[in-house]
């Protein structure tokens, strides 16, 4: 089921990805070259430009004949996350199960079986 919930939500950031570049197309025909410049860095380093080209899409999307493109970017990006942190919050779980398993099943430490030396008379 989780990764059902992650490939939807990858399909849906595939989406808003290319919604995205569509606008920052839109700012290098609209002459905001250092606009378009920083949100295409932003995408790929920190994730930022998607704020901008968000927030930029909306602001012009009459002058910049977005009205189609922006809905449908927003409503991809919201339920992409959306649909990443369900499958996460599934998939992590068992996954922390199946590493402490791996661990008891090797030897590790039982839970609750670890105590803390204790500090007696100064040492």
């Amino acid at each position: 089921m989780e990764f059902v919930l992650l490939g939807i939500g990858a399909i849906l950031g595939l989406v808003a990805f290319g919604c995205s570049i569509f606008v920052v197309v839109k700012m290098f025909q609209n002459e905001k070259t250092g606009l378009g410049v920083a949100s295409a860095i932003g995408m790929l380093i920190c994730g930022f430009g998607y704020i901008l080209t968000l927030v930029f899409g909306w602001q012009n999307k009459k002058a910049w004949a977005l009205e189609k493109v922006m809905p449908i970017y927003t409503a991809c990006l919201v339920l992409a996350i959306i649909f990443y942190g369900a499958g996460y919050a599934i998939l992590l779980p068992k996954m922390m199960d199946e590493i402490k398993n791996q661990q008891m099943q090797q030897g590790g430490f039982p839970q609750g079986s670890f105590q803390m030396p204790s500090i007696e008379n100064g040492n």
